[in-house]
């Protein structure tokens, strides 16, 4: 279509010449200058036409990468389970892998919103490990209780 505009443009323009529209009276700098504004219209259409051609190819990558991401997303967790605690400090939800659970040094995890120790692998929290479902990412009903046993 940018083709058919470019060539629509040029054959006016070559109409003008040929009717030696003279460029100096008042109609031909009239008709010069719509050639013109023509001209300008149809670059900036090509240039946006090809720059939604590369929008496009570019969503595409990106949907592709998205999609891989999430299948291992979904592989991970469904090979893992998770512990799900509440910061009793702000009550943010944090998720953590169960396999903390079995380290031998000791691991704390802090809650990123108010720097609250909520659970330390040294047996001095109580928990419930949870999973994700198969169906989705909502978790099951469980989780830590960060008050010491």
């Amino acid at each position: 279509m940018t083709r058919d505009l470019t060539e629509q443009v040029s054959y006016l323009q070559g109409l003008t010449e040929g009717l030696n529209i003279n460029d100096g009276g008042p109609q031909g700098k009239i008709i010069t200058g719509i050639l013109d504004v023509l001209n300008e219209i149809t670059a900036n259409i090509k240039e946006l036409r090809e720059d939604v051609f590369e929008l496009g190819e570019y969503l595409d990558s990106m949907d592709e990468d998205l999609c891989e991401l999430q299948e291992t997303v979904i592989e991970y967790e469904d090979d893992c389970d998770h512990i799900e605690i509440e910061c009793s400090n702000c009550q943010e939800k944090l998720y953590f892998d169960a396999d903390v659970l079995d380290e031998e040094d000791t691991i704390e995890i802090i809650c990123p919103r108010c720097n609250e120790v909520v659970f330390v692998n040294d047996g001095s929290f109580d928990y419930e490990p949870c999973c994700f479902e198969d169906e989705g990412l909502a978790f099951e009903q469980g989780g830590v209780n960060p008050s010491p046993s």
